[in-house]
């Protein structure tokens, strides 16, 4: 097996891995940042299957997304979310202008243009921004859980 990400290592900061006792926003113990994980053959099933926006648009038969939306370069991840229509961007902390960088607004509009819609915000964030085709409102996301799943607060209200 070998690592398909090259030299992004996005993913290891910003999502919470409980089987490692590792916290989002938090660089992961594992993680030799811009080379790759140290423990990548045993690592836990949550890390082995999980593949960003990017990864998954690198597959054969896919539109390959540019170099330049790699995560560790874009400074945002965009993951699939477990709602099919709804697309997680999860903005890598200290980036204030990751949405300033070359393709990110127009890889948004792209996705809400075929009708999905992107929540961004920093890891552990609960007031995120809510993207569709109605424009951007702010929305509340619930505190992460013991998996570190957070949900949308009206979502969870109904």
């Amino acid at each position: 097996m070998t690592n398909h990400c090259g030299s992004c290592t996005a993913c290891c900061l910003v999502f919470n891995v409980p089987a490692l006792d590792k916290d989002a926003g938090k660089w992961c113990q594992h993680c030799s940042v811009g080379v790759g994980c140290k423990i990548y053959e045993q690592r836990p099933t949550m890390c082995q299957d999980f593949s960003c926006l990017y990864l998954l648009s690198q597959e054969e038969g896919r539109p390959h997304l540019p170099p330049e939306l790699r995560p560790d370069r874009c400074r945002i991840v965009f993951s699939p979310s477990t709602n099919e229509r709804v697309m997680a961007g999860t903005i890598l902390p200290n980036t204030p202008n990751a949405l300033d960088r070359k393709g990110v607004r127009q890889l948004i509009e792209s996705l809400v243009g075929g009708g999905m819609s992107v929540v961004l915000g920093t890891p552990k964030s609960t007031n995120r921004v809510l993207i569709n085709r109605e424009g951007a409102h702010p929305i509340r996301m619930t505190e992460p859980d013991e998996s570190g799943m957070q949900y949308n607060i009206e979502e969870e209200e109904r």
